[in-house]
């Protein structure tokens, strides 16, 4: 049997239910039995419909009670993450004030319709004089179940947990200065006065932002930063996961996702910033036509308080020069550059090893230009390891200089094994290092969840 047999049977005895039970109390008054979505029974959201909320007619939303039907079974979803009540079956009786002591009461009847527990179908009865005012307290419920508040957390679209915390400060990345200010400046510009001119330009306000640059300069790092940053000025930031979420998926990356980013980004009263690593990742052949579309926002829902983009890339030839090089697409390229002075790649040393750096260490920061940030953490990284395990109060200049040898020692082996894959016919994953050598360390950048 389909998954759509037992919807179109649940609506059915819920319906047959509804004219039996409920409507023969309105008599002649002409009423609708409409499809309603399920936030109309969600109870996290009904507990946050705002008593002042206006609706058509000047009706307000005054409560709701849970009532027996005998055919449809009482179930509450319980949210881990928040400890609330949230989507409910069941029926319910929604009532509403209006001016004079009007006061209607709708039904409303909610039911699963599979044994997954996600597939839920709902019905209301509705007067038809009352359905100006239902289809406003529909809309806000469901503006309320699928929006998001600003809070301490980033919100995860198509990932494996629901959320993360940022972590890292924009004082933590090292950039150029001018680079980084340049930066952080598009982004104040965009939300402070540039949505405003999105508005009188009647576009829609919708800036895209790519930091393009090799795997390991920072990238990650910086938008972990950036989320941070936007979430202490109450934005709602969230982070478009390419995670394959469950077996079968041909890839984690679809545009779906990003789709849904969007919607929910729309749906908040607070500016959203999106962020989407890996963008090339995203540009199969058969939906690179859709993201063109939503890139240049003739197919995507946005903000009205302004929806800023913020995407990453190791490899921006990968990605469509419709994309590259059409104005609108996206509108700056920021391309973060490996340490390319010794004052740079010091910082970072020094960043990284906190207390423990010392004036000697300076004479290893001309051998770290050039590298990316992730090589030059990396350095510390171990060392600092290396510190702990030797129960050592300070870190000797010999020991630094062991792990900066060792990390470079592995990068060549690694780039000769990448270079010639079949020269060693022997040679396994599973063999012994040789000369000492240890696994190559990845240097790309971990997801910030």
């Amino acid at each position: 049997m389909t998954e759509t047999t037992p919807k179109s049977l649940k609506m059915d005895l819920m319906a047959e239910w509804m004219q039996t039970h409920w409507l023969p109390q309105f008599g002649d008054q002409a009423c609708r039995i409409v499809a309603v979505d399920v936030a109309c029974t969600n109870d996290s959201v009904l507990s946050l419909f705002p008593a002042t909320f206006g609706l058509a007619g000047g009706y307000h939303f005054a409560g709701t009670e849970r009532i027996e039907s005998g055919v449809v079974l009482p179930v509450d979803d319980y949210a881990l993450h928040t400890r609330k009540i949230t989507d409910q079956t069941g029926a319910f009786v929604h009532e509403f004030n209006g001016a004079a002591g009007a006061r209607v009461q709708i039904l409303v009847m909610c039911a699963h319709y599979s044994d997954s527990g996600y597939h839920r179908v709902a019905l209301a009865a509705v007067p038809e004089a009352f359905l100006p005012a239902w289809y406003d307290f529909a809309g806000e419920c469901y503006r309320l179940a699928y929006s998001y508040e600003p809070e301490d957390r980033v919100v995860i679209i198509g990932g494996h947990s629901n959320s993360f915390q940022p972590t890292v400060s924009l004082e933590d990345v090292v950039l150029p200065p001018a680079l980084k200010e340049d930066i952080l400046g598009d982004i104040r510009s965009f939300f402070q006065r540039g949505v405003e001119v999105y508005r009188r330009l009647k576009l829609k306000p919708f800036r895209k932002l790519l930091l393009a640059g090799v795997p390991g300069t920072g990238k990650t790092m910086l938008c972990a930063a950036l989320a941070k940053w936007a979430l202490e000025h109450k934005m709602l930031v969230i982070y478009v996961s390419s995670a394959r979420k469950r077996q079968g998926e041909d890839h984690g990356s679809s545009f779906s996702k990003i789709e849904y980013a969007l919607a929910t980004a729309s749906r908040s009263k607070y500016p959203s910033i999106i962020l989407l690593e890996e963008m090339d990742a995203y540009l199969h052949d058969d939906e690179k036509a859709l993201i063109l579309n939503v890139l240049d926002g003739s197919e995507s829902v946005i903000n009205d308080r302004g929806t800023l983009l913020i995407a990453t890339t190791n490899y921006p030839e990968a990605i469509d020069e419709r994309i590259m090089k059409r104005p609108g697409r996206l509108d700056r390229i920021f391309i973060i550059p490996e340490t390319k002075s010794p004052e740079t790649a010091g910082r970072m040393l020094r960043q990284y090893l906190g207390t423990m750096w010392h004036d000697e260490h300076e004479t290893l920061v001309e051998r770290l230009v050039g590298y990316p940030g992730a090589f030059i953490r990396e350095v510390a990284v171990y060392a600092l390891t290396q510190v702990a395990c030797q129960e050592l109060n300070v870190l000797p200049l010999a020991l630094l200089e062991e792990s900066y040898q060792r990390l470079k020692e592995q990068l060549e082996v690694r780039d000769d094994f990448l270079s010639h894959p079949h020269r060693s016919p022997h040679m396994g994953f599973a063999a012994a290092p040789t000369n000492g050598q240890h696994a190559v360390p990845a240097l790309a950048p971990s997801d910030p969840a």
